[in-house]
């Protein structure tokens, strides 16, 4: 026989037998089933499916034949096996991920540790046979044919005689059937066997009719034994006695011809029958095709399916015959000739030896992951839902992947370092240290507003001076120190003991592939996208709603990338132009009926909103009680005047979001969870940001602090405020006071500004104020006579909370006086001044809530609506009569506009509807404490019932399908009100 004809005959074979091992393994998981009565369609399809299943232990004993001569680099050629098997695994998952958009990572479990988790069982055997070659030459070949016969029979024969499988051949699918006729086949190649090639061939056809005829009688014989077709499909199975001996005369018989194939020609067949036994018993392939062929089985279809496998599988090969050629490759075999275990394992622990400096920092990596999930876990303590787990045992036992998915974060910023520095130490302790400084940041954070650190606050950085005067003195003084001995660790470190650096490539490929990794984040919020998919795979739950849990869950690192990504809001359905063009119509006609009773114009008037920073009264905290009362005359003001309780979104934070909604009244509570702060990912990028201020001829923003937080000179900018008075601008905040020792300017000076801003600018103007004096902290003892206000009753858990508490109501009675004293100086104005006072959030200093309890309560701060008394006598009103007990802040623009009997446009009459018909909007005030982050909409009413959207009336949930539509519209559509000077001038 010639060595073309044998080269042809041995891609044939190999070809032939990989397509019946993979048509069994996938298309006859369909079931073969046989109930009533046995049909001429089920005969042909048992024996179509005994001649699929004869294949099978050929195709082993053939790949055993083909690496049966590599004792020399049996471990070697195991190892490369199992990388094959990894990256095969990982290739089908990004393939099943592009076409199903479905990913698993049990299935890349399944291929890094076969063997822990017994999966890819007949793979595995080969492995597992690979490395056993040496003793295949040391007992098996010493063993009669008729010997080694005797014992595979015994060992493949039990289950098909007895019913029982002491070896866990599993009907020829575990993982000792494919070791068995994996090492069959490798006696073959070295062993003449002693049978001639007539005779076996003759053994084999025997055998092979033998199964089939057994198969075809087999329901005939269930029947007449148990009355029922029960042990029908006993014996169809790759694992019975006569399919072995099929498979081992029909081996003896035709592999001899083919024992002089050259080495090479050998393991490139061998590369390709094993990619198809992985891709045969691949876990994530399998229900997929299952599926698909339950659908759709018809022949052809089949057949083209298993053609475009078989062709995968040639340019799987194709890569694995250049790879093969490499310089790694062969410098790999010329070490490891000859090795045994022994060597393997010296082998490998001198590469270990060689590269401990990375290995170390691998470990060091996974270390700070792990110790992160600590320092945003204050407590250690992590409740979800009703269950409390202690953070580290659950981490390491829950949610393992997350140390590794928060590593691999730190890993990807080293690896950026050390290729554009090319230095070790710096890279390794320059990471180890703003890791640790990132989480003591993220500890001190938690602590103060129960949130951890995201993208949108990186502005922030702006304002670094102003933040570490607000952090305390051992911080700042532990934080020099520590910084100061990190830089002298590292310098220290590269001197005395410097590393190598590596070729320039690697640095560049390093550096590649981790900003590429860093990249994905921008798409892990896509719905729908492979990133996403692979990201819950992974188990990232980024809990959007309550960040502080997503934090303790995913790790401060992940969670930070997952908030990277942001999409404003979902589109609401119905959303288009000719909808918007209605809504426009239907709302600038409630317009028209409500300017028929209105007298006003917003040129003639002044308007200032004032947020007051932190301002609610401590005496409606359930369990807190004040010696004396702190706001006494506001309270005076408010009983008076339009006022009441204001729901607030934050709690403890989250000024910019309140500010934000009752600027332009749009809820935060629409928005998409990933868009936290709207101040910072939002308005900057818009093309137009509508605003109430945009009504008046003149508008200014005075904020006595620095003006960078939040971004809120380009927020101010877009919104059309012409100017903005803060510390450091060209808008000079004037009269500058503070009280006692506290490092912020006080409310006198607030109102100071505003009041000389009113006088200079007249009539048409609108002023946006927005107090510091009540900011935390409040256990620095900025106040004297604190004692006049001390705090008492079952929420005041502790003297801290009892000062802090103090301290605060001490800073809410100099607010008390300098609102009076405001109010005095606008009733001297001959011109109408209406002010809306309210307050932003409560402190996060009542500690003794629980905010499930007193969610909604912990979230209610005080306002009121006040009109001097010229805008009064110009028909301003004094008290509202619809709708006041409790609003949200982006009910604001349509209040005021009805206390000051001024003219609407489109949008106010919506927002005017929204005020009178719809309970007050927010985020759900009981799911987390902080609440700067968005849940689905939560509707509460006056008595503190709150309602999911679903409960309202069928007329109230029309209403706010109008107000959806108008905010998606306004923000993250096509802006088309905004075109319709009606609706929106």
């Amino acid at each position: 026989m010639s060595h073309k004809l044998k080269e042809a005959i041995s891609i044939t074979l190999v070809l032939l037998l990989t397509g019946l091992v993979l048509f069994s393994q996938q298309y006859w998981q369909i079931d073969l089933s046989l109930e009533k009565s046995i049909t001429n369609k089920y005969s042909y399809l048992s024996l179509f499916k005994g001649i699929t299943f004869l294949g099978k232990p050929l195709f082993l004993i053939i790949l055993g034949f083909l690496l049966g001569n590599e004792t020399n680099l049996r471990y070697v050629r195991a190892i490369k096996f199992w990388l094959v098997m990894v990256v095969t695994s990982i290739s089908l998952q990004v393939i099943i991920l592009y076409f199903d958009n479905s990913f698993s990572i049990s299935e890349l479990y399944n291929s890094l540790l076969p063997l822990l988790r017994n999966t890819y069982p007949l793979a595995s055997g080969v492995i597992v046979g690979l490395c056993c070659l040496k003793k295949v030459d040391e007992y098996s070949l010493k063993l009669s044919w008729r010997q080694l016969i005797i014992v595979l029979v015994v060992a493949t024969g039990l289950p098909s005689i007895f019913g029982q499988d002491p070896f866990a051949m599993n009907d020829g699918n575990g993982l000792t059937f494919g070791l068995v006729m994996f090492l069959f086949g490798a006696i073959v190649a070295r062993k003449k066997v002693w049978l001639q090639t007539k005779r076996c061939l003759i053994l084999a056809t025997i055998m092979g009719a033998s199964y089939l005829l057994i198969n075809y009688w087999m329901p005939y014989i269930s029947y007449d034994v148990h009355g029922n077709y029960s042990t029908a499909g006993r014996f169809l199975n790759s694992g019975a006695l006569p399919a072995v001996l099929f498979a081992v005369f029909m081996g003896m018989g035709i592999l001899p011809f083919l024992g002089s194939l050259a080495r090479t020609w050998k393991l490139r067949l061998a590369d390709f029958a094993y990619l198809g036994l992985i891709c045969a018993t691949n876990s994530s392939l399998l229900p997929i095709l299952k599926h698909h062929f339950e659908k759709n089985s018809t022949a052809p279809q089949v057949m083209l399916l298993i053609i475009a496998e078989l062709g995968g599988l040639a340019l799987g090969t194709l890569m694995l015959v250049v790879l093969a050629r490499t310089a790694v490759n062969k410098r790999l075999e010329e070490q490891w000739l000859g090795y045994d275990l022994i060597d393997v394992l010296d082998s490998l622990k001198s590469k270990v030896l060689e590269n401990k400096r990375y290995l170390l920092g691998i470990l060091g990596a996974v270390a700070l992951s792990y110790s992160s999930f600590f320092f945003v876990t204050p407590n250690l303590e992590l409740t979800i839902g009703k269950m409390t787990h202690d953070i580290g045992e659950y981490i390491l036992f829950a949610r393992p992947m997350m140390i590794w998915l928060n590593a691999l974060i730190i890993i990807a910023l080293w690896c950026i370092i050390f290729g554009l520095t090319n230095r070790y130490w710096v890279s390794t302790l320059g990471v180890a240290i703003s890791m640790l400084v990132l989480f003591v940041t993220e500890n001190i954070k938690v602590g103060i507003r129960n949130e951890p650190i995201l993208p949108s606050e990186i502005v922030m950085l702006k304002a670094i001076n102003e933040l570490l005067h607000m952090a305390t003195t051992p911080v700042l003084v532990g934080g020099a120190v520590g910084l100061g001995l990190g830089i002298s660790s590292i310098v220290y470190m590269e001197r005395k003991y410097p590393q190598p650096g590596i070729k320039w490539l690697t640095r560049v490929v390093l550096v590649a592939v981790s900003c590429l990794f860093f990249s994905s984040s921008l798409f892990l919020n896509h719905n729908k996208g492979k990133i996403h998919t692979v990201s819950l795979a992974l188990g990232n739950d980024p809990i959007f709603y309550n960040q502080l849990l997503g934090a303790q869950q995913n790790g401060p690192l992940l969670q930070f990338l997952d908030n990277v990504d942001t999409q404003v809001m979902e589109k609401p359905a119905g959303y288009s132009q000719a909808k918007m063009a209605e809504l426009a119509n239907k709302y600038n006609g409630v317009a028209q009926k409500l300017n028929q009773t209105r007298t006003n114009n917003w040129q003639d008037q002044s308007i200032i909103f004032s947020l007051s920073e932190s301002f609610a009264d401590p005496n409606r905290v359930p369990g807190v009680s004040l010696a004396h009362n702190p706001i006494k005359q506001i309270q005076g003001i408010m009983a008076k005047n339009t006022s009441g309780l204001m729901l607030s979104s934050g709690y403890g934070g989250g000024t910019a979001n309140i500010e934000y909604m009752s600027l332009t009244g749009l809820t935060v509570a629409n928005f998409s969870a990933t868009l936290p702060t709207p101040y910072t990912q939002l308005v900057p990028f818009q093309k137009q940001a509508w605003s109430f201020n945009q009504l008046f001829a003149k508008s200014a923003a005075i904020h006595p602090y620095e003006g960078v937080f939040y971004s809120r000179p380009t927020t101010y900018k877009k919104f059309g405020f012409e100017r903005f008075y803060h510390l450091g601008s060209k808008y000079k905040i004037t009269d500058q006071e503070k009280i006692d020792r506290s490092p912020y300017l006080d409310d006198k000076t607030a109102f100071a500004n505003a009041l000389r801003v009113l006088k200079e600018r007249g009539n048409g103007q609108f002023i946006n104020l927005v107090s510091m004096q009540n900011h935390f902290p409040y256990d620095k003892g900025y106040y004297d006579g604190t004692k006049k206000y001390r705090a008492t009753g079952s929420a005041v858990t502790d003297e801290t909370t009892a000062d802090m508490i103090a301290d605060f109501a001490t800073g809410l009675s100099y607010t008390d006086k300098a609102v009076v004293n405001f109010i005095k100086q606008i009733d001297k104005l001959n011109r109408p001044v209406t002010i809306v006072f309210y307050g932003d959030h409560l402190p996060g200093i009542y500690s003794g809530n629980n905010m499930k309890k007193d969610g909604v309560v912990l979230h209610e701060t005080d306002y009121f609506i006040y009109s001097n008394k010229y805008a009064r006598k110009h028909g301003a009103k004094t008290k509202l009569a619809k709708a006041t007990g409790l609003v949200a802040p982006n009910d604001f623009p349509a209040m005021v506009a009805e206390q000051t009997n001024s003219k609407v446009n489109g949008y106010l009459a919506l927002l005017t509807k929204v005020k009178d018909e719809l309970p007050a909007m927010s985020t759900n005030p009981k799911m987390n404490a902080t609440n700067n982050y968005n849940t689905m909409v939560s509707f509460v009413t006056k008595q503190g019932k709150i309602l999911k959207p679903e409960q309202l009336t069928k007329k109230q949930q029309e209403l706010y399908h109008d107000y959806q539509l108008v905010q998606y519209d306004m923000t993250a559509g096509k802006q088309y009100l905004l075109k319709n000077k009606d609706f929106s001038k």
